[in-house]
């Protein structure tokens, strides 16, 4: 892959950034002048109330992209006939009422999110009982020939495999917008990404594929 060029200047500019950040987090100092943001994590109910099926869709999201994937999941499984509710994990404290689950993670550090595996280990025993789907929402999956990580990509998904077996994989690109991420070191280098060219700002969630994949995972929960 052919990065966009940067100057001199800028590389060092944003590199004395990533270390004054560097410094900072490793202090447990606090950047005052930047406030943390405040990310919602909504509630939806898609379908006709009282349908022989019912479906939970549930999502674990560090900025809120997660949460519109969860969205747009729901609404394409709903099509098919079914309830389905949308639920962030958090929220979720019961799986009798559902006949399959879909639950997906944004990624951090090559990690589902930590509220997302705890959630599949407290409720694996159920989730293996049932139809199981899961997907993950990535902004490594943005990048310019994103497919040839596309293996390595899933490879994050180990864990949740060994505690239950998905019946589908979902895989999908996400958001990346600094004004709704957390000061961290790891925010600070993905400046210095953005601005080498390996990474766009921007919103580059796929809608169809993501109706596309939530379409064709449908028939698989209800086997």
């Amino acid at each position: 892959m052919q990065a966009k060029s940067i100057s001199r200047r800028d590389f060092i500019k944003a590199a004395g950034i990533v270390l004054g950040g560097t410094a900072l987090v490793g202090s447990g100092l606090t950047v005052l002048d930047a406030p943390q943001p405040v990310v919602t994590n909504p509630e939806y109910t898609f379908g006709e109330e009282n349908m022989s099926k019912r479906i939970l869709v549930t999502y674990a999201s560090q900025a809120g992209s997660t949460a519109g994937v969860a969205e747009a999941i729901g609404k394409s499984l709903a099509e098919g006939g079914a309830q389905v509710d949308v639920l962030p994990m958090k929220n979720v404290k019961d799986l009798t009422p559902y006949q399959a689950i879909v639950a997906g993670s944004a990624i951090h550090g090559q990690q589902w999110l930590p509220e997302a595996m705890q959630f599949m280990r407290d409720h694996q025993s159920e989730l293996s009982r049932k139809p199981f789907a899961s997907f993950m929402v990535c902004i490594t999956l943005s990048m310019a020939n994103a497919n040839q990580y596309l293996e390595g990509v899933k490879g994050w998904m180990n864990p949740v495999r060994e505690l239950v077996r998905p019946v589908s994989e979902g895989y999908f690109a996400g958001v990346l917008d600094f004004s709704r991420l957390p000061f961290s070191f790891n925010v600070l280098a993905m400046r210095i990404a953005v601005l080498t060219g390996v990474w766009k700002e921007g919103d580059h969630r796929d809608w169809k594929a993501i109706r596309i994949w939530a379409e064709s995972t449908r028939p698989l929960l209800f086997k």
